[in-house]
């Protein structure tokens, strides 16, 4: 390798880049919140944005992945849509404040009203059959349809405090979270017992909800540090499995089976896990706003939904996700070799942060040229292990640069396919 070579690598390693595993698949002409946001599979899928203006075309569909959106009449102005079910590509269900219930069987070439109630407000939506659905809201607020909701009856839950994340695991059995309340029926919501849950206020809202079978769920809350808790016998017993103080709210979770799940947060960032919410990763996004919705219909390909209304996409799980192994304070900055190495496609990086600095972990070709930034955020000190994933690139060489303070070195990893 001539000096020439080297000097212009080096100069290219040092460069201040930045790149997300999650990047910015659609951003809308006008900004407008997103709250709620669905796919059938990676390619089909809904959202609402908020338009303070006349235009009721405010229901937005692509079947392309995201590259493209077409708006959609919802025959309302300034709507604020909050929950999307879909059935098929071309039936789906939309819920929403002034007690909104809209169904579609098109395709969104028409959307009919089902259900209006300008005093209420429904935040949660789930269907169990093609016939049987539910909504949650407001005043305690659960109704149910067994026509494909032509009609919709009230039951009669145990609160009238708000009602939010909805998951049933079958026909009978399922969980409401709400605002320091957690409900669960066993006969189909003919009645429901308040299986309290884990709150720290009369304020904190179980947003998201997901149960992988009748006993094992989650819920994420709307607190500052995004508390995730868990249950392993249907809800009798809770556990705080995650808090990270500053991270944001967790607004809504989505699932790609029994231990894979993630959590959207209202600082821009995504958490992870792997092993059923034993460890939570952190993944960036290009944004610091908050990620209202996330979903993720295969196990690779999700997608978000943010405050300003656009559209985030990963088609590799986010790809990386960091871990903190040991918040004891090094004697050092040191960056370990990655494990295993040659790898494929997944491997480990490990490294030491003696002082409370922004932490950068980019990753660069043969060339010098920059193939990702894998972290990119301030950290306290404590050793910590982030993996990557080499899907999407070819075999060959590669180069990861840590910078953290005043301290930077470079290892050599190789990528065998």
């Amino acid at each position: 390798m001539s000096k020439s070579f080297l000097f212009i690598f080096t100069a290219m390693l040092f460069a201040n880049l930045a790149l997300s595993q999650w990047t910015i698949q659609y951003t809308p002409a006008q900004a407008q919140s997103s709250y709620c946001m669905k796919f059938f599979n990676e390619n089909t899928g809904y959202y609402s944005g908020v338009l303070y203006s006349s235009s009721t075309f405010n229901i937005y569909k692509t079947t392309n992945g995201g590259i493209n959106f077409t708006a959609q009449n919802s025959n309302f102005t300034s709507q604020r849509f909050m929950s999307i079910f879909m059935l098929h590509p071309d039936t789906v269900f939309i819920s929403g404040n002034y007690g909104k219930i809209l169904r579609t069987v098109n395709g969104g070439n028409n959307w009919v009203t089902l259900y209006s109630d300008t005093t209420k407000q429904f935040w949660g939506l789930f269907f169990t059959s093609s016939n049987t659905g539910y909504v949650a809201g407001s005043g305690g607020t659960i109704m149910k349809t067994t026509n494909k909701g032509d009609n919709w009856v009230t039951l009669s839950p145990p609160t009238i405090t708000l009602l939010d994340g909805i998951w049933f695991v079958n026909e009978n059995t399922g969980y409401v979270g709400g605002a320091n309340v957690f409900l669960k029926t066993t006969d189909a919501g003919q009645t429901w017992v308040n299986k309290i849950g884990n709150f720290i206020s009369p304020f904190e809202t179980a947003q998201a909800v997901y149960f992988s079978d009748a006993n094992t769920g989650y819920y994420c809350t709307n607190t500052s540090n995004c508390r995730i808790v868990k249950t392993t016998d249907g809800g009798d017993t809770w556990a705080l499995i995650h808090t990270n103080e500053g991270i944001g709210a967790g607004w809504d979770m989505s699932f790609t089976d029994a231990n894979t799940g993630y959590v959207c947060t209202g600082t821009g960032k995504v958490l992870k896990t792997t092993n059923g919410g034993l460890n939570w990763g952190i993944q960036n996004t290009p944004l610091s706003e908050n990620l209202y919705t996330i979903h993720f219909p295969t196990a690779t390909t999700g997608y978000i939904t943010t405050w300003s209304g656009k559209v985030l996409k990963t088609t590799n799980g986010g790809a990386t996700f960091l871990t903190k192994e040991n918040s004891t304070t090094p004697d050092k900055y040191e960056l370990y070799q990655n494990f295993p190495n040659p790898f494929n496609p997944v491997t480990t990086i490990r490294w030491q942060m003696l002082n409370s600095a922004n932490a950068k972990i980019t990753v660069y070709d043969i060339k010098g040229k920059e193939v990702s930034v894998i972290v990119n955020e301030k950290l306290q000190p404590g050793t910590y292990s982030v993996t990557f994933n080499a899907n999407g690139i070819s075999s060959g060489v590669y180069y990861y640069k840590l910078t953290a303070g005043n301290y930077s070195a470079v290892k050599k990893m190789i990528v065998i396919k």
